[in-house]
């Protein structure tokens, strides 16, 4: 019998936390669902925590090429045979109530494809961060008010708690092999393009922060910049330049420029000055009038002369503002 869910946990070297992955799909309180382990050539101890397993619903697959972590994830969707597929990093964690709540959803909403929920942010031995709250209260939502915030806000759909109906990944495509940052970002868009999405308040699911995530390296190249304008060209290629949408498009590439300055000054107060540099080249091609930004260039020359003479300047700066606004109301007093 074709169980409901295909629970994938796409896997490449991350057995310290995969037993905990797999422990948590297995402590499902619904049961109707296969657990697909899609091993992308781990060399790891990998093999060795899957045969344990002797659950008839555990399907182990192992791959001999080394693939990309898209062509991993598509892997999944060729391997799932649910109505429903959830892809589990290895390193994230399920709570028992994830998929009980998910489907009660999808069963009322023939039209939602996308389940998503809070999300509790863990380090690496597991110590609780934050939460990731994006509603105070369950809703449903028409796709194109949740492509709109991912467009604008950035990804607020954490991956570590989504569930997609099998239709909807039909209908929109595979994951995209064109880029490594924001991969599922992009599906999240094109799935919201094409459905109603649903939402849980609750924090049904656990993401882990580590340095093993690979983040490090993309933020260190600035491909994050070029693989979020690859995203927004690409996706609203798809959709018709009338001014509604153009102009949409103009505002997610400003935003784009944001984050990535964003990025650019967390990483020079961390030191990390040569990636603080790409970043910033990144925000002027995005977005060319930040060339003339004030403090653009001031963040550039904190590459060389250290976050502290940043923090002065714009303290400065501050202080400037403050006391001519001062002035002014002086004056218009008089």
């Amino acid at each position: 019998m074709t169980p409901r869910v295909s629970i994938c946990i796409p896997t490449y070297n991350s057995s310290q936390y995969l037993t905990e992955a797999i422990e948590s799909a297995l402590a499902q309180e619904v049961t109707d669902y296969e657990l697909v382990i899609c091993d992308n050539a781990s060399a790891d101890a990998t093999l060795e925590i899957c045969q344990r397993y002797e659950d008839p619903r555990v399907r182990y697959v192992h791959f001999n090429e080394l693939v990309g972590q898209a062509s991993n994830w598509n892997r999944c969707l060729d391997l799932a045979v649910g109505e429903f597929v959830v892809l589990l990093h290895a390193d994230d964690v399920l709570k028992p109530a994830f998929l009980r709540r998910a489907l009660e959803v999808l069963d009322k909403n023939p039209d939602v494809g996308l389940v998503h929920c809070s999300v509790e942010h863990i380090d690496q031995s597991g110590a609780p961060l934050q939460v990731q709250k994006l509603y105070d209260e369950d809703r449903i939502d028409s796709g194109e008010a949740l492509f709109k915030r991912l467009v604008l806000d950035g990804c607020v759909v954490n991956p570590a708690g989504v569930i997609v109906r099998r239709t909807a990944y039909d209908a929109v495509g595979r994951f995209t092999e064109e880029i490594v940052w924001g991969v599922d970002w992009h599906m999240w868009m094109r799935i919201g393009l094409h459905s109603q999405v649903a939402y849980l308040a609750d924090a049904l699911a656990l993401y882990r922060q580590h340095p093993q995530s690979g983040t490090s390296g993309v933020m260190a190249t600035a491909r994050n910049a070029t693989d979020e304008m690859w995203m927004l060209d690409d996706i609203f290629s798809e959709s018709s330049r009338e001014p509604r949408t153009a102009a949409l498009y103009e505002e997610g590439k400003r935003r784009a420029a944001h984050r990535t300055w964003c990025f650019a000054e967390e990483l020079c107060r961390l030191g990390l000055q040569s990636s603080a540099r790409a970043q910033i080249r990144q925000t002027i091609r995005i977005l060319p009038s930040m060339l003339f930004s004030g403090r653009v260039w001031t963040l550039w020359f904190a590459t060389y002369l250290g976050y502290g003479w940043f923090e002065r300047a714009h303290s400065c700066k501050k202080h400037l503002v403050r006391r001519q606004a001062a002035v002014n109301l002086s004056g218009n007093q008089r």
